[in-house]
């Protein structure tokens, strides 16, 4: 992996680019986020791009979803990249990136600027995940974010924190789930975390993180040094899959142990309308302690595996070709 250079577009089996993060409005509302573009480009030399989007209002206990595909030509970039689809729109060179998008009565405009350099996972940024293949896989993983969140045509200013992951290759999803987190801790640190299991059985297939803390190098995290027990669960009456809301994480070699808590439970990503995968995508607060020092946080949790994959789907008013 070589950047700035691979921050760009590449023409490969997958790739999807990735933001996640915690707002807050001037007058004390709080949201968050998350919205990612896939994009594959087919043996015929198609290329498919899929934008989308969550979204929570905290003080309304609102969580929105939202879905946008287009067919563009397939085109690669070097060291940055701007990606439409619709009226939906991010952008970015590993430095600012920029992100527009829109679902129900809200809209939104940001600005991210990272504050740390890439993070390149398992030490080279090439991630093995077995019968799945191989992905390049980085992550910017401390945005300060600013912008506007307009509501029923009145707009806020908001700033916060977002994460950016970018992961590209010749792999597929299709057969294996996993449960991921990224955390934005108080102490200044940041702390990601992958477990990946084969759907049929519940396979382990790989478990690794990345803790970087506030004033020192990232650190690599082998498997057998990280657990994450799940805990209360809450079940999808869309799906009827059940999936944990809390947790207890512990990385030994940190010292570190934390327990995670889903900010509202009802999170899924249920039904596209273009790809067969259901998710649970939400925002957690984590509290806990590292070497004995109270320390807390929040972040995000992504589940993939617990819903059967839905061959054929009914379209939603949401979804837009």
């Amino acid at each position: 992996m070589e950047l700035p250079h691979d921050e760009g577009v590449h023409l490969s089996g997958l790739e999807w680019f990735y933001f996640n993060g915690h707002l807050t409005a001037e007058n004390g509302q709080e949201f968050s986020y998350h919205f990612v573009t896939f994009q594959t480009v087919q043996p015929s030399g198609l290329t498919s791009r899929l934008a989308q989007l969550s979204w929570a209002d905290h003080a309304e206990m609102l969580h929105l979803t939202g879905e946008k595909a287009a067919v563009p030509l397939p085109e690669a970039s070097s060291g940055e990249f701007d990606l439409s689809t619709d009226d939906w729109r991010m952008s970015g060179n590993g430095e600012e990136y920029q992100l527009s998008f829109g679902v129900g009565e809200y809209t939104v405009e940001l600005e991210a600027v990272s504050q740390r350099p890439a993070v390149l996972h398992h030490g080279s940024g090439l991630v093995d995940l077995g019968v799945a293949g191989k992905t390049y896989y980085y992550s910017r993983t401390r945005l300060a974010t600013s912008g506007t969140v307009t509501v029923g045509g009145v707009s806020h200013a908001v700033t916060g924190v977002s994460w950016m992951d970018h992961q590209w290759g010749e792999f597929t999803t299709l057969g294996i789930g996993w449960d991921w987190l990224s955390l934005n801790l108080d102490d200044g640190s940041d702390l990601t975390v992958s477990v990946v299991w084969e759907q049929e059985g519940h396979k382990p297939v790989s478990t690794y993180g990345t803790y970087v803390p506030a004033d020192a190098s990232p650190i690599h995290l082998p498997g057998e040094d990280v657990s994450l027990e799940p805990g209360g669960t809450w079940t999808s009456p869309a799906t009827g899959a059940v999936y944990p809301v809390d947790w207890r994480l512990r990385v030994d070699s940190l010292e570190l142990d934390l327990s995670l808590t889903a900010s509202m439970e009802e999170a899924e990503f249920a039904l596209s309308t273009f790809i067969p995968v259901i998710y649970w995508e939400g925002s957690v607060s984590a509290t806990g302690t590292r070497r004995g020092t109270p320390v807390a946080g929040r972040g995000f949790v992504e589940m993939v595996g617990y819903a059967p994959i839905i061959l054929e789907t009914p379209p939603t008013e949401e979804a837009q070709p």
